[in-house]
């Protein structure tokens, strides 16, 4: 084909008609011409753009799901190219067409050459890979209300059985929202119509608030469907209102999960709660792994995975718990069982051990102390069994020192705030990311209010500073990456200690000192931005670093289960492509920034 032809078609093609005659000519002469019949699959051997002249192109996601049509114009290959990983996507010739490949390097260097063209591919590349994402409309990402309707069939406490049972079987549910001046007061299903009405020979102008469930578990519209999935299992029940912004917007049942998810492979979490033995969770948990490789093979985000995994250790503390008072009788007093660290922040991954702790109502004196620690026990040691480490630390509610009454755990953190010493804050800066797991939500909101109570404290915010500033990003003042050893004398990047871990504990300080409850650290960004504490484009670019690094890291340990290897945080940049290396490098300067930034506000007189 003629180079001046060529050249009119670039010309006439964005991103190259900026270019002049002189570079569209050079660039023609870069080009290899491949011509494709109708049905033929198109394949990329090696590592090079493809610019479609003629034709129409189907591109098939490895599920053979129709994810776009390309035709002349368009391009191909530039995923390869910005990131070094190759999908399992196919590309189907469907008419007769002409092919245009431009080489990698030459690739390379029209990104380097031209900014324009290099912001255009990076568009480009965003582009489709959120068009991935939506059409992939990934079984672990569901949204609650991906499956609901805003069909909301409610009625009033005070009418009556039968005109409940009226409204059911003409709107054909199960159930019905029982609301009060547009808030949700309870729940009638046909279970309670047959075991409270029928069952008990009550009038059929019985009041509905008489025999409703009153105070149901909700769940907002927008959370994951697999949280549904776990507040049913937990709870046993069948039924679940859906909220949105606090009022009533619709119901989902069980049957709604089963017809929308029949394999859903979150299911995992529904059968930890129908274990009746700690072997039967140790079954359950030996699926962690291969359901995290089906998460990296559906490209779940790093931080969704990590909301998922965490879940599913909540899941396996909750019904170790029950079979603990299956086997030693009830509490003899209130409790909430606490996570600290990455589970309480909701962002763990597959190597994380246990931070846990107990909060009291009673003293744990006599048989009070007795029990919880021998429930301690059993549940540190079931969840050790099924693969979450005991903590080398002893941050474990198997150590008595962390199993204290309401007045035992304010005075160890008062303590901590009043007179912080630097080794004292190094030890206790991972209790100030708590959750509550089980028990009293009522007993842990009290002691959190407490403790954000008296952390607006100068001396201890500026000593909470001092400790997260301790460890710096592995980037030196030329930008080069800064290697460590392990214990194995391999070299890497800790992604986890001098990245991850550095963005944590500087946002953790700011929502310390503005009396946050929020522990999750993207969501603690937001909620500091929102209230004016740090300026959006600082909280979007701590956000991006955080989620760079925690993909990388996510990716890593996939990378090292699917060797039969332990999952480690050590990463070797070399093996990363130069986009990686790239934003790898900007997040660790992010993260510089940000240290400078929190030492200025905390630590004026450093």
């Amino acid at each position: 084909m003629e180079v001046t032809e060529v050249s009119k078609f670039l010309a006439r093609t964005t991103p190259f008609d900026q270019l002049d005659s002189a570079q569209l000519a050079e660039l023609a002469l870069q080009l290899s011409v491949y011509y494709c019949q109708a049905g033929e699959n198109v394949e990329i051997a090696h590592e090079r753009l493809l610019i479609i002249r003629t034709g129409i192109f189907a591109l098939y996601s490895d599920q053979q799901q129709l994810l776009t049509k390309l035709e002349e114009g368009d391009f191909y290959g530039y995923q390869l190219l910005l990131t070094g990983l190759a999908d399992n996507d196919q590309l189907i010739c469907e008419e007769d067409g002409l092919l245009f490949w431009l080489p990698a390097d030459a690739f390379h260097q029209l990104r380097y050459q031209y900014k324009n063209i290099d912001i255009f591919f990076q568009r480009l590349f965003g582009r489709r890979l959120h068009q991935y994402k939506e059409q992939q409309s990934s079984r672990f990402t569901l949204k609650v209300s991906d499956i609901v309707q805003a069909r909301k069939v409610s009625i009033s406490g005070e009418h009556s059985v039968q005109q409940a049972a009226q409204l059911m079987t003409e709107k054909r549910v199960s159930s019905l929202l029982v609301e009060q001046d547009e808030r949700l007061t309870g729940i009638l299903t046909d279970r309670d119509l047959r075991t409270r009405v029928l069952a008990a020979n009550l009038p059929a102008t019985t009041p509905v608030q008489q025999v409703m469930t009153p105070k149901p578990h909700t769940i907002d519209k927008h959370a994951y469907l697999f949280e549904a999935v776990q507040l049913m299992s937990r709870f046993n029940i069948h039924h679940l209102p859906v909220l949105e912004q606090g009022l009533s917007f619709s119901m989902i049942t069980a049957t709604d999960i089963i017809r929308s998810q029949q394999d859903h492979p979150v299911y995992l979490i529904g059968e930890i709660h129908r274990q009746a033995s700690i072997d039967g969770l140790e079954q359950c948990a030996l699926q962690i792994n291969n359901l995290a490789l089906v998460m990296g093979k559906q490209q779940v985000p790093a931080h969704e995975a990590g909301h998922i995994i965490t879940t599913i250790t909540d899941a396996l503390t909750q019904r170790l718990i029950k079979l603990a008072q299956q086997e030693l009788g009830p509490a003899p007093c209130v409790f909430s069982w606490l996570c600290f660290g990455s589970q309480a922040r909701m962002d763990q991954s597959i190597n994380a051990d246990q931070d846990n702790a107990l909060l009291l109502e009673k003293e744990p004196n006599g048989i009070v102390g007795d029990y919880f620690a021998k429930l301690a026990d059993f549940v540190c040691q079931g969840l050790a069994r099924c693969g979450i480490k005991l903590c080398p630390g002893n941050i474990m509610a198997s150590n008595p020192e962390l199993r204290m009454s309401l007045k035992g755990w304010s005075g160890k953190f008062a303590k901590w705030i009043s007179s912080p010493s630097p080794d004292a804050i190094l030890k206790a800066s991972i209790f100030f990311d708590m959750r509550v797991v089980e028990g009293s939500k009522g007993l842990f909101n009290a002691l959190q209010q407490d403790i954000l109570a008296r952390t607006n404290h100068a001396l201890f915010l500026m000593q909470l500073t001092q400790t997260s500033l301790q460890r710096t990003a592995p980037l030196s003042f030329l930008r080069n990456f800064i290697l460590e050893h392990d214990g194995k004398q391999k070299k890497g990047l800790d992604l986890k200690k001098r990245g991850i871990s550095l963005i944590t504990d500087i946002v953790r300080v700011y929502a310390l000192a503005n009396g946050i409850t929020e522990v999750n650290t993207r969501q603690r960004l937001q909620q500091l931005a929102a209230i004016g504490v740090i300026d959006s484009k600082e909280s979007q670019n701590l956000s991006d670093a955080f989620d760079v690094l925690a993909q990388l890291r996510w990716d890593k340990h996939l990378h090292d289960i699917a060797q039969g290897h332990d999952a480690s945080n050590l990463l070797d940049p070399a093996v990363l492509s130069g986009l990686q290396r790239h934003q790898l490098k900007d997040s660790f300067a992010v993260i510089n920034n940000a240290q400078s930034s929190v030492k200025h506000r905390f630590c004026k007189e450093m």
